[in-house]
């Protein structure tokens, strides 16, 4: 992983911080009619990010097995994790917004 990559993943993380605290909106997401931001459009965008980051771990690993002089086990195995990671935090936004759903169709009306 370089140091552009590292930096761009921060400054995506910041944005996202930002997009919380209702300071800005961040790219790609537009605003829904109360004003603030479409949750589903991050959502989507999060879910696509990922995929993207696990379909290049898996090209790169299928290269370096392929045995292109290119490609690094280092980075494939950066890639890897990195991509790993991602899914990681991809699966507890999930159970966070199930345990949600779950205590708010639990209240009673």
């Amino acid at each position: 992983m370089n140091i552009n990559s590292v930096e761009s993943i921060l400054n995506r993380m910041e944005a996202l911080e930002r997009a919380s605290r209702a300071e800005v909106s961040p790219a790609g997401a537009t605003p829904s009619s109360g004003g603030g931001v479409d949750f589903a459009a991050m959502l989507r965008d999060a879910v696509r990010g990922v995929n993207a980051e696990q379909n290049t771990a898996y090209a790169q690993a299928q290269a370096f097995q392929t045995g292109d002089r290119s490609m690094s086990i280092e980075q494939v195995m950066i890639s890897m994790q990195q991509s790993a990671l991602s899914f990681q935090g991809l699966v507890a936004v999930r159970n966070k917004l199930l345990e949600a759903y779950r205590e708010i169709s639990s209240l009673q009306v």
